[in-house]
C-alpha cells in the first residue's frame, strides 16, 4: 500500500508541475488530483501498465480498494474540530435559505434521477442494473468521494467503482467548462455586473502555486511540539476514529436486521462527532483545531480523486458508454435548470452568485463551487459561502442519512417511491425558500 501511495504521490507532484507549466490547465480550473488520476490511468494497470502498482492474489490492482478507506477517513473528519461562537440555532436560522436551496437541489437531483432511471431501465436500457442510476447523483452531487462510498457498499456489482468515478469525472468537467460558459452568458444577459467578473487569468483559485500575498496558515498549533507534533495529534485522532469505526462496524451489522445497509462512512462520522463531544465535555476539545482537521479531510479527498480516476476500468466505461452519456446529460440539465429557474426565485439581486456556487458543487465538489463563485464575486462581499458554511452543519448529517436511505432502498427495491418522496421534499423546500424571499423583499429596510 505504501508503494502505491508513493507512486500516486509522485504523480501528484508531476501533475502539479504540469498544471503550473501548461497555462490552460490552471485557466480552466483543472485540479491537480484529476490530472494525476488521468496520468495514473494511462500509465497504470488500466493503460500501458508502466508503473509497478501492487496487485492482489487475483492479479487485480490493489488500489481499487483504497477509495473506500479514504472516504471513511474523510467522513471521520467532517464533525471533528472545535468550533467556538454563538448559538448554532441562531446561525442556522440566518442561513436557512441556503440550507433549503442547497439541500433541495441535492434531493431533486437524486429524486429525478431515480424516477427517470427506473423508467429508462424498465423500457430502454433493459438489463441495466438499478445500481447504475444511483451512481449519477453519487458522482455529480457527491463527487468522487460519494461515488467511492457507494461502490464500497455495492461489492456485488463489479462495475460500480468505474461507473461512479466516470460520472464524477464528467461532473467535474461539467463544473469547469459548463460553469465558465454559464458565467459568460450571465455577463451578456446582465445577471452579474461586468465590473464584478474577474477578467484576469491569475485569480487565486486559478493559481497552481499561491503568490505570497495569498498565502496563509494551515491551522493552529494546539499542542506543545516538545510533547507531540501538532499535526501528529490531529492525524492520530482521525486514524483513531477510523480504527474504532472498522472495529465497531462488524458488531453493528450483526445487530441490525438482515439486508440493512450500514456504510462505514456513517459510523466513522458519528464516532468523530462523539469523540469531539467527549473532548469538549472533558474541556480539551479546544485543542482540536477545526482547520487542521479539515485540511486532513481535503488531503484524503485529493488522494481519493487520484486513486479513483486511476482505477477506472476503461472497458467497463465503453460497455456503458451510451447510458453514461445519457444519464450525464440528465444530471447536467438538472443542475442548469436549478440555477436558471430556481435560484432567481429564491435569491434576490445577486441570485447568480448563489446559483453558480450550487451549480459548481452539484456537478463537481464544493471546491468547484467556490472557484466559480470567486470568478463572479471577486471582492468576496456576498454571504454565499458564510451562509453555506453554517447551513452545512445541518446538511452534512442529512446527506449521510440520504446516502444510507438510498442504499437501503436499493437493497429493498423501493427506489421509485424514494425518488418521488425526494422530489416532493425538494419542491417543498423550494416553496418555503421562495416564501421567505418574498417576505424578506416586502419587509421595510
Amino acid at each position: 500500500m505504501l508503494t502505491d501511495i508513493g507512486l500516486v504521490s509522485a504523480l501528484l507532484v508531476v501533475a502539479h508541475l504540469l498544471r503550473a507549466a501548461i497555462p490552460w490547465l490552471s485557466r480552466y480550473l483543472i485540479p491537480t488530483s484529476m490530472i494525476a488520476g488521468i496520468l495514473g490511468l494511462i500509465s497504470g494497470p488500466g493503460g500501458f501498465d508502466l508503473l509497478p502498482f501492487a496487485r492482489n492474489a487475483n492479479g487485480d490492482p490493489s488500489f481499487t480498494s483504497y477509495p473506500g478507506i479514504l472516504i471513511t477517513l474523510l467522513f471521520a473528519t467532517l464533525l471533528m474540530g472545535y468550533r467556538a461562537g454563538g448559538s448554532s440555532r441562531v446561525a442556522f436560522r440566518a442561513s436557512s435559505t441556503s440550507f433549503l436551496f442547497n439541500l433541495g437541489s441535492e434531493f431533486m437531483q437524486y429524486g429525478v434521477t431515480l424516477c427517470v432511471g427506473v423508467a429508462l431501465i424498465s423500457y430502454v436500457f433493459i438489463g441495466l442494473p438499478p445500481e447504475f442510476m444511483v451512481m449519477l447523483p453519487a458522482g455529480f452531487a457527491g463527487g468522487h468521494g460519494t461515488a467511492a462510498l457507494y461502490a464500497d457498499a455495492l461489492p456485488n456489482w463489479a462495475a460500480a467503482r468505474s461507473v461512479g468515478f466516470t460520472f464524477a469525472t464528467l461532473g467535474i468537467l461539467s463544473a469547469v467548462f459548463g460553469g465558465l460558459v454559464l458565467i459568460n452568458i450571465a455577463r451578456r444577459r446582465g445577471w452579474v455586473a461586468r465590473d464584478t467578473v474577474h477578467q484576469s487569468t491569475v485569480a487565486p483559485e486559478q493559481s497552481t502555486f499561491l503568490p505570497l500575498e495569498f498565502q496563509g496558515s494551515l491551522g493552529q498549533a494546539t499542542v506543545n511540539g516538545i510533547a507531540l507534533e501538532p499535526l501528529a495529534w490531529h492525524f492520530a485522532l482521525v486514524l483513531a476514529v477510523y480504527g474504532a469505526a472498522m472495529g465497531l462496524l462488524p458488531i453493528l451489522r450483526d445487530l441490525l436486521p438482515a439486508g440493512f445497509v450500514l456504510p462505514a462512512f456513517a459510523v466513522a462520522m458519528l464516532l468523530g462527532w462523539l469523540l469531539q463531544t467527549l473532548l469538549n465535555v472533558a474541556r480539551v476539545g479546544q485543542y482540536v483545531d477545526a482547520q487542521i482537521v479539515n485540511r486532513i479531510g481535503t488531503l484524503m479527498s485529493d488522494y481519493l480523486v487520484a486513486f479513483g480516476i486511476a482505477s477506472i476500468n476503461v472497458q467497463i466505461v465503453l460497455t456503458y458508454a451510451v447510458p453514461l452519456l445519457l444519464f450525464s446529460l440528465l444530471g447536467l440539465a438538472l443542475c442548469v435548470s436549478w440555477l436558471l429557474i430556481v435560484a432567481p426565485r429564491v435569491f434576490g439581486r445577486r441570485w447568480f452568485d448563489a446559483g453558480i456556487f450550487t451549480y459548481g458543487w452539484n456537478t463537481g465538489t464544493i471546491a468547484f463551487g467556490v472557484a466559480l463563485l470567486r470568478v463572479v464575486d471577486t471582492r468576496a462581499d456576498s454571504k454565499v459561502l458564510a451562509d453555506y458554511g453554517v447551513a452545512y452543519v445541518a446538511i452534512g448529517p442529512l446527506e449521510a442519512l440520504l446516502y444510507t436511505t438510498v442504499l437501503a432502498a436499493l437493497a429493498s427495491g423501493y427506489l421509485l417511491p424514494l425518488g418521488i418522496a425526494l422530489i416532493v421534499m425538494a419542491v417543498a423546500m423550494v416553496l418555503v425558500a421562495v416564501r421567505r424571499a418574498r417576505h424578506a423583499a416586502a419587509a421595510p429596510d
